[in-house]
């Protein structure tokens, strides 16, 4: 960023005018209203992360991220800056304004209990306490219905931090 560009940032980019900041373990979920003009940061403390978000319109519940209009506009397959995300009424919806990972997967999906169970093996929450496996379908389920939506309100997600190739072959990688 040059000076002149410091000049004209939005304040709420600045690191110290934070208003929230949480820090989530793996396998946790969280949800909320992000108001326009607000930024929105995710970091991969770790490495590794993948974090599936929704986006849906808090006034016009119906409204929501739209991947296939998203990509076409755009003429790509991944999200990175100065990537906009829109919605299926054709509204941005919000704006990647930086990023250093430099692709975040818009077609892979999310995963669900089968999957995680083939990859992890079966442990209960009695078991393994906050330990436990959780499928990314049944921690957005539990997130949308806080806001009044459900299973028929899980459309096309974005997987920050995760790459996601189509092979030749259409084998995803």
């Amino acid at each position: 960023m040059t000076e002149n560009n410091a000049k004209t940032t939005p304040k709420s980019t600045r690191l110290g005018d934070l208003i929230w900041r949480e820090n989530l373990p793996g396998g946790a979920h969280w949800s909320g209203v992000i108001r326009r003009g607000t930024v929105l940061r995710i970091t991969d403390v770790q490495g590794g992360a993948n974090a599936s978000m929704l986006i849906n319109n808090i006034e016009v519940k119906n409204e929501r991220y739209n991947m296939p209009d998203t990509l076409k506009a755009q003429k790509t397959a991944f999200l990175t800056t100065p990537n906009m995300c829109f919605s299926d009424m054709g509204r941005v919806m919000c704006s990647i304004i930086g990023d250093t990972c430099g692709w975040h997967d818009t077609i892979g999906g999310i995963s669900n209990a089968r999957i995680v169970e083939k990859k992890y093996g079966v442990k209960s929450y009695q078991e393994a306490h906050n330990d436990y496996y959780k499928s990314g379908f049944d921690s957005l389920i539990n997130e949308l219905e806080k806001w009044g939506l459900g299973v028929s309100d899980i459309m096309p997600n974005i997987n920050w931090f995760s790459k996601v190739r189509v092979e030749d072959s259409g084998a995803m990688t």
